[in-house]
């Protein structure tokens, strides 16, 4: 007697992880940069390998098995997805060919075509390709040589002069650790399967692993700004040395005379893209006393810092007249999006950038 479809703790635990994971995929989309989005896709595929593992251990997969070969077409992907993002956080070029890193997982399209053309009763022919779908030791060896990408992408520059690529060489060693970590946790079922005390708990516990590795990839992209604003995880990204000593009052005067000349001639703020360590590269600052200056001098955070020079400049813009549109201001002070800009202005002149212009214009009339 064939037993019924029903959930337990467990895999209703997963299926509510398999939507959150496509959540976060959206949330990762609407960052809006493009860099986020081969891990939006990265987490995306996870989610639906975890759906179809829901399914299996469900029993669900005999009424809905048109998912049954997708999992082994997003672990394809994961690699290549990974190493793009990689690429261009270490701003290298990446060619018109890298649509080949993806060929594996457009042959497993076949497949998974086969298998819903056949549910739908379009065509009644045997799954093409299935023999290539079955072998899980050529998806082990296709993500541990992207793994050995992204070390020897690591490594490969081992100058690191600026505060940015100490942030970057220890933000990656995460990442690829992470990776490394999923890795592990796939090899791991199809040794231990083999063993006589394997059960569906320990298929479960590789399965918590990989969901959490593959989860705090998409956590710390999504969190990325913050990371190399040094306000997230300081301890674990930008260790601080010499940690009670404190700095003359002189000393603190003079780096924060530097960069307050610094921020008006220059005006770096109008990059949008404008992180902690690209300022304190440009100053000759570390990072962390760079960090010290502004939250001991101006009481800010690096953000609201940053964000007082874009809403000045803002201001004179504004005055400017109407040659200057208030739809793009926004993104020409520096800001990344509209409603961000609009609060800010507000909070700070408890009006709208139309009426504070209106005003103005009346005000010489």
């Amino acid at each position: 007697m064939q037993a019924i479809p029903s959930l337990d703790t467990w895999t209703s635990g997963f299926l509510i992880a398999s939507f959150m994971g496509v959540f976060l995929f959206f949330l990762l989309l609407s960052s809006k940069s493009k860099k986020n989005l081969p891990i939006a896709f990265l987490v995306l595929a996870f989610s639906i390998i975890l759906f179809q593992y829901v399914l299996f251990w469900t029993q669900y997969e005999t009424v809905y098995p048109y998912f049954v070969l997708l999992p082994q077409l997003c672990y394809y992907v994961t690699g290549p997805l990974l190493y793009l993002y990689f690429l261009r956080l270490y701003k290298q070029e990446v060619s018109f060919n890298y649509a080949l890193h993806f060929l594996p997982a457009t042959l497993l399209l076949v497949p998974n075509l086969t298998i819903w053309l056949n549910h739908l009763g379009w065509i009644q022919t045997k799954i093409i390709l299935l023999w290539f779908a079955q072998q899980h030791w050529f998806i082990a060896l296709h993500m541990s040589i992207y793994a050995g990408l992204l070390v020897l992408l690591i490594y490969k520059d081992k100058t690191i002069t600026s505060e940015y690529q100490k942030v970057r060489d220890r933000w990656s060693k995460v990442l690829s650790g992470l990776y490394v970590l999923f890795l592990l946790a796939y090899c791991s079922y199809y040794i231990l399967v083999n063993f006589s005390f394997f059960n569906s708990q320990w298929d479960y516990m590789i399965s918590i692993i990989m969901s959490l590795s593959i989860y705090a990839i998409g956590f710390f992209i999504f969190n990325q700004p913050s990371i190399f604003n040094g306000e997230l995880y300081s301890k674990l990204f930008l260790p601080i040395k010499n940690k009670d000593a404190s700095l003359e009052v002189s000393l603190l005067n003079e780096l924060y005379g530097k960069l307050t000349i610094h921020m008006k001639n220059e005006k770096p703020f109008i990059d949008n893209e404008l992180r902690l360590v690209h300022l304190a590269d440009q100053l000759g600052f570390s990072t962390h006393l760079l960090s010290k200056v502004i939250n001991k001098k101006s009481g800010k955070n690096f953000n609201q810092f940053v964000n007082q020079y874009r809403l000045e400049e803002a201001e004179k813009l504004l005055l400017e007249g109407e040659d200057h549109s208030i739809k793009s201001i926004y993104f020409d002070v520096g800001f990344n999006n509209k409603a961000t800009f609009y609060n800010a202005f507000k909070k700070k002149y408890n009006c709208t950038p139309l009426q504070f212009r209106n005003g103005h214009q009346s005000l010489k009339t």
